[in-house]
């Protein structure tokens, strides 16, 4: 069964439209569809810049029960998620990241795994 996921990004424009452009690449992803958005509202991950952006956490507006990715060039010290995406970004961690979201997005309640990741989602 396809699944559709939408994503949205927290960042300085340059930076949006690289992420933009490897979602455009990766994502389509057979059973597994992503697609980008400008509304958080409606949004199951959200990319935050920590270098920029990290001030406006918790996000007004945003889904519940949404994800958000760290991106940065190093990872933040007392992190609010474990979820984190390296500046500058590439192709290899960028497919791996959007498996490691389907992997939490799609997992049972019953499963222990999603147990554990969905206590540390927004």
């Amino acid at each position: 069964m396809a699944s559709n996921y939408i994503i949205a990004i927290l960042a300085e424009e340059h930076d949006k439209a690289l992420i933009k452009s490897l979602l455009a690449t990766f994502g389509d992803r057979g059973d597994n569809q992503w697609a980008f958005t400008e509304d958080m509202s409606n949004a199951d991950v959200v990319v935050v810049d920590f270098e920029s952006h990290a001030q406006k956490l918790p996000l007004r507006g945003a889904k519940h029960g949404h994800i958000v990715v760290a991106y940065s060039q190093q990872a933040p010290s007392n992190p609010p998620t474990p979820f984190m995406l390296p500046k500058p970004v590439r192709g290899r961690d960028f497919v791996k990241l959007l498996e490691r979201m389907e992997d939490v997005l799609t997992a049972h309640d019953e499963d222990e795994f999603a147990k554990t990741q969905r206590r540390i989602v927004f």
